[in-house]
């Protein structure tokens, strides 16, 4: 249809299934017509659209996998659809110019993008990132960037020279670094520097493009941390941005509303008075201040129109400066962060071999290769060894050749050191070496899984890795890189790992010989053990240390352990193990040397010197050689070895051994014998009589046992006898006939019978018995052995035997005899003897001469051999400091150092090399001399940076213990005079700064202390930490240094910018010190404020209000940050040092001059409110933070709302604008939050009365049409309402940040919401790169304006999924809108404004709190930050005192508490004393919350807050026993209980019951002690009384009724502290405790009255006690004790406490005194008679009504137990006047008293008597009532 023109390409193109069907045509088994669908697949990738199309299928990737598999002339097809897929259009037509702001699609050339970035798409897993959002330029910055890569280009040095200057000074401290990778021709200009060689050497503009490419490594790195950074992350679009691969299209960008005034009213941006002017270079030394456009003014020039707003809005207009540009042709060509790295690692490398004869240059090319090994982790993913797509193939060739190149440079070098060259050679390559071999290793292991090693390290790599394996020194110095290369050989080589491993297994022999060596002449105890297992590994290395000296010290340890009786077996069994070892050696040196000991120790034992001695004491000594084994070695192998020297030593042993009769003890010449006996058969065919040995072996035969000293039985010596008659034919037939003939007749008469058949079976059975004896007899064995012999040794006795007919007879029937029983018995009727052709113990020796061959290995085993000789390192070095002095060699000579192994192991040795630095500095004569040791040094810090060493072991712990400091000093305290001496200082302030970065520790202070000394000129500084010391007269003299070196001008065109930019930095980390203003000894605090605010406001006003507060231009803008930064500081310093009270007049910028000569008003702060809408986040936040701190007093809230008078909304909306703006980022929003809590201290008029009265006339708000004007109160509600500020507040709150300090930076997965089948309304480039990853920390960016404390997340929602960093709002029409991430300290401001809100509107805005989204502020999801939690409880504080009927829903109110109360049981015992303190106040916090909602309404609140304690903490019972409390399982979820039980943790309230029971304790004690303790226990009861014990317990008590033990333990407590104390008791029944300390005044609530501590006992002893109840009894008890009290007995009668008594249950008359009823009647009345000790009391218990009548019932019931006690109240009642009349009036009464004087019991009659006495007491009248009474009874 193509061909005839049916369909067109065009429509054909938009088919999308069309282009899969297609590519799913090779998916079939049988592929036909294949080159057709190539062409045609062909044909449409040529149409722009058709290649989109296929590129978004997926064609790339299916085409790549099917290229291989086709034949090559269709390959040929495919490569040319490759080249149509990634051709880039001439001209992009459907892509809009990007000065418009209105929506567009996505050009199709995007997807190409896409494809060579793949960090954008998730289909390409070799990124971890590609790259950054897209900035645009205007029109000066890209001519700024044009000019400088013009100039890096030139033929003219020296303008490149000063480029590069600039570059680095100025140009990267004002752009983004990603510009430089955005726009790469920067970088490709600086990397062709690197190439540049002057006559074969490094070029001087090499260095500065080294630098250059060093700074913008760390500049990307800062950058990344920005962007990880989720207080900064951001949704906003830059500018001018449209392809952002963060940003959003402006579809999907809802209408932002200000909430204050429509869009038409804003403008872009606010701006002050200035002029436009810009900078074309940006040096500030042309100056040419003219703009492309042709825009210049001076300092008067006429104001720009006043602006609206600072809020950016949809769609605004472009800003005048800002110039079209191919913004998306430019994103096509930019580079990944991943390029970057690659092509810096791969130009930087091939300087290591041209700079090689400058260590400088290595030392610059290490320290970027150390940054680009950052970015190189930060961006390629280990995924890039496997993917096959082409970013990845790109990737992985280059990264291969760089890993090859890397190879090649260490093998390079390794040779030179090997070789022999002057020492400064020797040191130039082993430090390239050195710093090479980590580089690589640690590029390694970012990069590469070592599991993938062996597929993609080149070879020269591999031989590489393999040195550094081999190299000793290296695997000292560098322990955990050589463990990683040895890994890495080990997947890549297993033939090199292989010798590597008998590498390590001979240095581990030959470190074990020295030991042995060393621990067998050292004095004392020995581990006998360990020292022949050393022996035994030193022998296996003999062929490469041959140190002979090792097989004495072997011999003479196995003689002194065989010495001993009693000696351990096992170690005899092991020490003649390794002797035989060493009598059977392969090597022969080795066997001559142990046979020569030997014998000396043989001789020496039994050498005729001993005569006169002892024989015990001398003949032990030879005991490990009276063995069989040792003997059998000796005899069998010595006798006859080939070495002359060991025949003859083993000759000589064997004669000592055997006429040693004499010097041995009879134990020692038996065991001598025993051994002897196997091996005479060996040493009897040495006998002879021509040699002593041979007599001697003659003389063991002939032994007779008459004498009493034979040496064998009788059977071994007819052996022995046998055996010599093989030596001498004489005796032949005399043996033969005699022990063999002898036998003859006996056997043919056997086997006569046997044969004969006539015989009886039995007879021939036995003949056959006999006959088998006689065959097995021993003596014919050996009979025939030596006939056999004979006759084959001499002919003519053949012959003659031949002859005789017996003989043959007998042999034939001794072979048949033979034969039959080895038929039938399968055994031999004799075992012959047997010897071993090869010694037994004789050890085979390992291949060998490959690794004496290799020069690295062995070389290796030097190092190792001398190290180990010399008991390590620090003893070879000392012996090696006298090398060439005339010291004797004790050692083999092969294995002596040679001179450039002495070099390098001299400076591979850390503290060596670093000691040789420092002398080589201290002495130098020359500026090389001091160059090349400083270059060391910092090589030996850089070295240790690579291999990521601990403090504990770095090279600048080393350096610390050495004495550095007097040989640098000398260059620090001399000005330059010269070229080479300011090349020095540089140098050596460059090693200084590197020093003071790298592995901070304590040990720091001593060295920067003693530099400031140097610095200051004065004494030594007594200060103990870092921050003392620069608080103190350092920092103030730099703040004045540095304020000269400001240089103000009138314009920026005459500023020095390089300077400028290095004195604003420095300014703002010294300004960033506390106090730093205050140590001058000539200048006051507040007048050094003012010059460098004078200063800092001439800068700003130059380099920002000047320029129209709006510029675009990047140039100049680290100058404005750094300013704004040091303005942030100096606010905080002038508020705490300035004497001043209007000091914030000082920070207004003076009046402007119009040009027609009329005044302008004056600026005031209006320079500040365009900072707060800048293009950097980092300045807005800093902007806004010193309008904070300013806003901190009332009259910076007057002069900011002054300065905010032009734009709509003022102040007010300005900063509510900021903060209400989603898409903002939290540090600015944080900080808008601050200013409008400062803005809410102001007195705040609450209607129109009060404001005409009031100077604070703000917030204002005026509807034009209506012409209503709101002021004050009546003015913030309405703009609270207007911009829905707390529904805004509440979708922060969801959308709150609970990850930890940053988030990586790979793709997120797409959201839950949208499925396959719905179209998404943002483009693919336009997803956020950020996903959270809680696993990553990375330093916070401006981190000295928030100090954050993060703990680990208390408790997260289980509905919290997301993983995007962004969040996306819907809105009507299918729309989203992307939000910036919320994190908890915005949160915390949030709290804090509230707080203030809620001092402000009261009951207004509690009303709010109770029905707005501001409720899911208590959920536990936020509660990540304490300093949030701290500004929660503020809060919620607050709002509980403002409104005690505050309502707390269940749900809310409920995990609130439980995750307030799990912040108590926080550990702080790891914390340091910054996160310990903010913990402390954070639990003062939490517990102020509680006891103000307990104090406002604990019926309420009460049981809420006490089941949340009783999940959290568990009871105490006793001392150990644990009781979970009941009200775990009633109330609350059973997660929360398991919780509680899981954690058991202790926290404040578990500490304070355990001081509770250790004073109850105590108290306990003291009240059972008589005599001195009284006095003690008075002390004590102060002590707890002034501590507010009973405010405590109050606090507490809700806690202890959920538990009866903690109750039982607190009302003990409370007993022993009342008892017999007026004091205690009134603490009880009061609110507060008069007395006590104001710390803990502060601390504890305060309760009301209605509320005291003996309420709650009252409310316990009142309810109806259960059988047994302790807690009952225990109330009462207490109730006793605090009876006595007046105090406490007018609580008793105002609480009505005491009707509860007329109320008991009466016991039964015939009832024991043990019923229920009787224990709570025996307490009552315990209480009563402790009530009636008082007169008030006893007035108390006769205003009962019916009391006095239930108290006489009781006393007369029968069976009472009770009765004295009643008695005695009754006895107390009759003491009280009033009293007497309502008793007699009461027969009852009297006929109670008058009765005790009859009773048998002395104490009732004394009592009744007592009674009456009482009664009768100033009462005549009642005298002959009595008397009539006592008549009748």
């Amino acid at each position: 249809k193509l061909d005839h023109g049916l369909i067109a390409i065009p429509d054909l193109v938009q088919e999308r299934m069309l282009f899969v069907f297609l590519l799913e045509w090779f998916n079939f088994p049988e592929v036909p017509i294949q080159e057709e669908v190539l062409e045609l697949i062909g044909t449409l990738s040529k149409h722009p659209s058709g290649a989109q199309m296929l590129r978004e299928v997926g064609a790339v990737e299916f085409l790549t996998q099917l290229s291989p598999n086709v034949n090559p002339r269709l390959r040929t097809i495919v490569d040319g659809i490759f080249d149509q897929l990634f051709h880039l259009p001439e001209a992009l037509p459907s892509c809009p110019p990007t000065t418009s702001y209105e929506p567009h699609s996505v050009p199709s050339t995007f997807i190409f993008f896409l494809f060579l970035y793949p960090a954008v798409s998730t289909s390409v897993r070799c990124l971890k990132f590609s790259v950054f959002p897209w900035l645009s330029l205007n029109t000066t910055d890209r001519h700024i960037l044009s000019s400088n890569e013009s100039s890096l280009r030139s033929d003219n040095h020296n303008l490149v020279r000063t480029t590069c200057e600039l570059l680095r000074d100025v140009i990267m401290q004002d752009f983004p670094a990603e510009i430089f990778l955005q726009r790469p021709s920067t970088v490709q200009s600086l990397l062709s520097l690197l190439g540049l060689n002057v006559d074969g050497d490094v070029s001087y503009l090499t260095f500065q493009a080294l630098a250059c490419l060093e700074q913008l490594c760390r500049n990307l790195r800062s950058r990344l941390r920005f962007y990880r950074d989720p207080s900064f992350c951001s949704a906003k679009q830059d500018p001018v941005s449209q392809n952002s691969s963060i940003s959003y299209p402006q579809e999907v960008r809802a209408t932002q509303h200000s909430g204050v005034s429509s869009p038409e009213e804003i403008s872009t941006r606010p701006s002050v008075v200035g002029r436009p002017g810009q900078r074309v270079r940006g040096d500030g030394q042309d100056g040419d201040a003219a703009s492309s456009s042709g825009s210049s003014s001076q300092r008067g020039a006429p104001p720009r129109p006043a602006q609206q707003s600072p809020l950016p809005q949809p769609h605004p207009e472009l800003p005048p400066e800002m110039e079209a540009e191919d913004s998306l042709e430019l994103q096509l060509q930019q580079w990944s962060l991943a390029r970057f790295a690659v092509e810096a690692v791969e130009h930087a490398l091939p300087l290591i071999r041209t700079g090689e004869k400058s260590l400088k240059v290595f030392q610059r090319v290490l320290e970027l290769l150390a940054e680009a090994h950052g970015l190189l982790g930060d961006s390629i993913a280990p995924e890039v060894w496997d993917e096959h797509s082409l970013t990845a193939i790109e990737l992985r060739e280059k990264l291969q050749a760089c890993i090859e190149t890397l190879g090649d440079v260490i093998c390079y070098y390794h040779g030179m050191t090997s070789s022999e060259q002057p020492e400064s050679s020797l040191i130039h390559h082993r430090m390239v070496f050195t710093g090479t071999a980590i580089f690589t290793i640690r590029l390694l292991q970012t990069l590469l899984p070592v599991e993938k090693a062996g597929d993609n390290l080149p070879e020269s790599t591999v031989a590489a890795i393999f040195l550094v394996c081999l190299d000793s020194s290296f695997s000292v110095a560098y322990p955990l890189i050589h463990e990683s290369a040895v890994a890495y050989l080990e997947q890549a080589c297993f033939e090199r790992y292989s010798l590597y491993r008998r590498v390590s297994r001979v240095s581990h022999c030959m470190e074990a010989t020295c030991t042995f060596l060393k621990d067998t002449q050292a004095e004392g105890d020995k581990n006998w053990h360990e020292l022949l297992e050393l022996a035994d590994q030193g022998i296996d290395a003999f062929l490469y240390h041959q140190h002979l000296p090792l097989v004495k010290e072997c011999v003479h340890t196995g003689s002194y352990l065989w010495k001993f009786a009693q000696a351990s077996p096992l170690l005899q069994s092991e020490s003649q193990k390794i002797f035989l070892k060493l009598l059977s050696h392969p090597l022969s040196p080795v066997k001559a040397e142990t046979y020569s000991c030997t014998l000396s120790i043989l001789k020496e034992c039994l050498g005729v010197q001993n005569v006169a001695k002892p024989a015990t004491s001398i003949c032990s000594g030879v005991n490990f050689l009276l063995h069989s084994r040792v003997l059998y070695e000796i005899s069998m192998f010595g006798l006859q070895d080939q070495a002359r020297e060991v025949s003859a030593a083993a000759k000589d042993l064997l004669l000592y051994l055997l006429k040693g009769r004499l010097m041995m003890t009879a134990a020692s010449w038996s065991r001598f014998n025993e051994a002897l006996y196997p091996v005479i058969p060996i040493l009897q065919s040495y006998a002879s009589t021509e040699d002593a040995l041979g007599n001697c072996i003659l003389l063991i035969s002939e032994a007779s046992a008459e004498k009493g000293d034979e040496v064998c039985s009788l059977t071994a010596r007819l052996r022995a006898a046998l055996r010599l008659l093989l030596l001498n034919k004489i005796f032949l037939f005399f043996f033969f006939f005699f022990f063999f003939f002898k036998q003859v007749e006996s056997v043919n008469k056997l086997y006569n019978i046997l044969t004969s058949e006539t015989v009886d079976l039995v007879l021939r059975r036995s003949a056959a018995e006999q006959l088998t004896i006689v065959l097995m007899d021993c003596l014919l064995e050996p009979s025939i052995c030596m006939l056999r012999k004979l006759v084959f040794a001499d002919p003519s006795l053949r012959h003659s035997l031949a002859q005789q007919t017996s003989l043959l007879i007998m042999l034939l029937i001794v072979y048949k005899m033979c034969y039959l029983i080895i038929s039938h018995r399968y055994n031999l009727p004799f075992q012959a003897p047997s010897h071993h052709a090869v010694s037994p113990y004789c050890s085979v020796l390992p291949p060998y001469s490959d690794l004496l061959s290799l020069k690295p290995a062995w070389e290796a085993l030097q190092i190792t051999w001398n190290t180990a000789w010399h008991s390590g390192i620090d003893g070879l070095l000392e012996h090696l400091r006298g090398f060439r002095s005339d010291t004797r060699v004790q050692f083999h000579g092969e294995l002596v150092l040679s001179e450039s192994q002495v070099v390098v192991l001299r400076i591979s040795n850390l503290k060596s090399g670093l000691h040789d630095c420092v002398h080589k500095v201290r002495d130098a004569s020359s500026h090389s001399t001091v160059t090349f040791a400083m270059t060391r040094m910092h090589l030996y810090l850089l070295a240790d940076r690579l291999a990521l060493k601990s403090t504990a072991q770095s090279n600048k712990n080393i350096l610390q213990t050495l004495s550095w400091h007097n040989a640098v000093e000398r260059f620090l305290m001399v000005r330059p005079a010269c070229r080479q001496d300011e090349r020095l200082l540089v140098d050596i302030v460059s090693f200084l700064n590197t020093f003071f970065k790298q592995n901070q520790s304590e040990l720091d202070h001593q060295d920067l202390k003693w530099l400031l000394e140097l610095l200051l000129n004065q004494v030594f500084l007594n200060k103990p930490q870092i921050c003392e010391v620069l608080s103190g007269p350092f920092a103030s003299e730099l703040s004045l240094r540095l304020l000269q070196c400001l240089r103000l001008s009138d314009a920026p065109c005459f500023y020095g910018l390089p300077s400028l930019e290095r004195t604003l930095r420095t300014m703002a980390h010294v300004t960033a010190l506390p106090g730093w203003s205050t140590h001058t000894p000539n200048m006051e605090p507040n007048t050094l404020c003012l010059k460098y605010l004078s200063g800092l406001l001439e800068v700003i006003s130059s380099f920002y209000v000047d320029l129209g507060g709006n510029s675009m231009s990047f140039m100049g803008k680290g100058v404005t940050k750094n300013a704004v930064i040091c303005l942030l500081h100096l606010s905080h310093e002038m508020m705490k040092e300035s004497i001043n009270e209007d000091w914030i007049s000082l920070w207004s910028l003076g009046r402007e001059q119009r040009t027609d000569g009329q005044s302008a008003a004056q600026l005031g702060l209006a320079w500040l409110i365009p900072l707060w809408v800048d293009r950097d986040p980092e300045v807005r936040c800093a902007s806004l933070a010193v309008g904070a701190a300013l806003s901190s007093l009332e009259r910076g809230c007057v002069a900011l709302s002054e300065s905010c008078q032009n734009i709509s909304g003022g102040l007010w909306a300005t900063v509510l604008n900021i903060l209400l703006e989603r898409q903002e980022c939290s540090m600015v929003r944080r900080e808008a939050a601050f200013i409008l809590q400062n803005l809410l201290v102001m007195p705040m008029p609450a209607n129109a009365e009060e404001a005409k009265e009031c100077a604070w006339q703000s917030p204002c708000v005026h509807d034009e049409d209506s012409g209503l004007c709101l002021v004050g109160l009546p003015a913030l509600q309405a703009l609270l309402y207007h911009c829905q500020f707390f529904e805004s507040v509440g979708q922060m709150v969801k959308s709150c940040y609970m990850g930890r300090h940053a988030f990586t930076l790979s793709p997120p997965p797409p959201p839950a919401n949208v499925t396959q089948g719905t179209a998404s309304t943002r483009p693919e480039h336009c997803q956020p790169l950020f996903s959270l990853d809680r696993n990553v920390f990375f330093p916070p960016v401006f981190s000295n304006l928030r100090l954050l404390l993060f703990l680990y997340a208390i408790g997260q929602s289980d509905t919290d999924s997301s993983d995007s960093a962004l969040t996306h709002e819907s809105h009507p029409g299918g729309m989203t809108e992307p939000s910036a991430i919320v994190t908890p300290h915005l949160l915390l401001a949030v709290c804090g404004l509230l707080d203030n809100l809620l001092a402000v509107t009261r009951h207004s805005l509690l009303l709010t709190l109770s029905f707005s989204p501001l409720t899911l502020l208590f959920l536990p999801q936020v509660l990540s930050s304490v300093y949030y939690v701290q500004s929660l409880c503020k809060l919620l504080q607050s709002a509980a005192i403002h409104s005690e009927d505050m309502p707390f829903h269940r749900e809310i109110f409920k995990p609130l508490l439980n995750n307030l109360i799990s912040i108590l049981t926080l550990s702080v015992a790891d914390l340091d004393a910054q996160a310990q303190g903010a913990m402390l106040n954070t639990w003062a916090d939490v517990l102020m919350l509680l006891a103000t909602l307990l104090r406002r309404n604990q019926a309420a609140v009460g049981p809420s807050v006490g089941v949340a304690l009783g999940k959290r903490w568990q009871r105490f019972s006793g001392d150990t026993h644990i009781h979970t409390p009941k009200c775990v399982t009633k109330g609350g979820d059973k997660q929360m209980e398991r919780e509680g039980r899981k954690k058991q943790k202790t926290g404040e309230i578990d500490s304070c019951v355990e001081r509770m029971k250790h004073i109850y304790a105590e108290l306990h004690l003291e009240s059972v002690k008589t005599g001195k303790s009284a006095h003690r226990r008075k002390v004590r009861r102060a002590v707890a009384t002034e501590l507010r014990l009973v405010a405590v317990l109050m606090a507490l008590w809700p806690w202890f009724l959920l538990d009866d033990l903690t109750m039982t333990a607190a009302l003990e407590l409370l007993c022993v502290y009342t008892a017999n104390c007026t004091v205690a008791c009134s603490a009880l029944c009061s609110s507060s405790s008069s007395g006590s300390s104001g710390s803990v005044q502060a601390v504890l609530p305060k309760t009301a009255v209605t509320n005291s501590l003996m309420h709650g006992v009252m409310k316990l002893a009142s309810q109806v006690a259960p059988d047994n109840s302790s807690i009952h009894s225990l109330a009462f008890s207490l109730l006793a004790n605090l009876a006595i009290s007046r105090d406490c007995r007018g609580v008793l009668l105002k609480s009505n406490f005491l009707q509860h008594f007329l109320s008991l249950p009466m016991p039964k008359a015939c009832g024991r005194s043990g019923s229920p009823a009787a224990e709570p009647l025996f307490l009552w009345l315990k209480l009563l008679l402790n009530v009636s000790f008082g007169e008030d009391g006893q007035q108390m218990i006769l205003r009962l009504r019916g009391a006095l009548e239930l108290l006489v019932g009781l006393a007369q019931s029968k069976h009472s137990s009770s009765k004295p006690t009643i008695l005695l109240i009754l006895h107390n009642i009759c003491f009280c006047s009033a009293n007497k009349p309502k008793v007699l009036a009461n027969d009852k009464a009297v006929e109670l008293l008058i009765s005790c004087l009859g009773s048998s019991s002395s104490e009732i009659r004394t009592i009744g008597a007592s009674a009456l006495w009482a009664l009768l007491h100033n009462n005549q009248k009642v005298t002959a009532f009595i008397q009539w009474h006592l008549v009748i009874i």
